[in-house]
């Protein structure tokens, strides 16, 4: 049996098993241990404890790309939105030819799914229709176990394409503890020689021996003018969770939202050294006393 069918079947036989198991077991492959959820002290054990836990349902509201738009202009306002050209539920439904000669296409429960669009012309829409139907008809609650995502209707969004005048699109992913953002992640070059590098949010200092997923740049990433104003927009975005990153654009001084995730890398991340685990896990206060949340079964 090939590698594929090999990959095929397991995910067939996982499919079957309950949400905690199959979170241990995916974790214990990634991190190559078992996470401790009883008394968790790293950052990625407390998160797997509240995405098994955490039932809140806005965040249904938050990890859908249409329905969060609302979210965000109701507490920072709808200019930090990317302007939309269209909700749909089939690729049969968009009028190709009104299409802009660029845009980015992305499924509102999806992950790492975008088509980005530079030049429609070069663009076979009958191809792209083929796999937007796979990535809206996919099951990424299936695959991660991430409860907001369950249920979730499949339709996608089409938003137009941003890029600053050095034809970049810089990721500041923020991460913010129960209110707080105290570190932030800035992601370049995400589809061509991926670089991440990890700062302190309060002064932009970067993190220089940590490594996650993508190694860090070989060049200095300067600190945005405005960069306050990021700091005000992921607070508000983020004062009524325990934990979310909240991803932010900045455009030539112009912010856009992003998206807002709430277990980055579904906890399969590693955080190169170990060390950084119990720093950021440090962050994070469980019992905390949020009444938008839940309290933790």
């Amino acid at each position: 049996m090939d590698r594929k069918k090999i990959k095929s079947a397991m995910s067939k036989l996982l499919s079957l098993v309950p949400d905690k198991l199959y979170c241990e077991i995916t974790f214990a492959l990634k991190h190559k241990r078992l996470p401790n959820l009883e008394s968790p002290e790293l950052i990625n054990d407390k998160l797997l404890v509240l995405k098994l836990n955490d039932r809140n349902p806005i965040l249904k509201k938050m990890v859908d790309k249409y329905e969060v738009r609302k979210y965000v202009e109701d507490k920072v306002g709808s200019d930090l939105l990317v302007p939309l050209i269209g909700l749909y539920k089939d690729p049969d439904d968009v009028n190709f030819k009104d299409l802009p000669n660029e845009f980015v296409l992305k499924p509102t429960s999806g992950a790492q799914q975008n088509l980005i669009c530079r030049d429609k012309t070069a663009l076979d829409w009958g191809q792209s229709s083929k796999q937007i139907r796979k990535w809206i008809n996919f099951n990424s609650y299936k695959r991660t176990r991430e409860w907001p995502y369950k249920d979730l209707p499949p339709r996608f969004i089409i938003e137009h394409y941003i890029e600053d005048s050095n034809g970049e699109t810089n990721d500041y992913k923020f991460w913010c503890f129960n209110g707080e953002p105290k570190l932030v992640q800035v992601d370049v070059g995400r589809f061509k020689n991926h670089r991440r590098n990890m700062y302190f949010a309060n002064d932009f200092k970067q993190i220089e021996d940590i490594v996650i997923s993508h190694d860090k740049t070989d060049y200095q990433i300067r600190k945005p003018n405005n960069y306050a104003k990021m700091i005000e927009v992921a607070r508000a975005l983020s004062k009524e969770f325990k934990f979310v990153r909240v991803d932010l654009y900045n455009i030539d001084g112009k912010i856009y939202f992003g998206e807002m995730t709430f277990y980055p890398g579904n906890c399969n991340e590693k955080i190169v050294p170990i060390s950084y685990e119990k720093i950021f896990g440090n962050m994070l206060n469980l019992k905390s006393d949020h009444k938008s949340i839940g309290e933790l079964k």
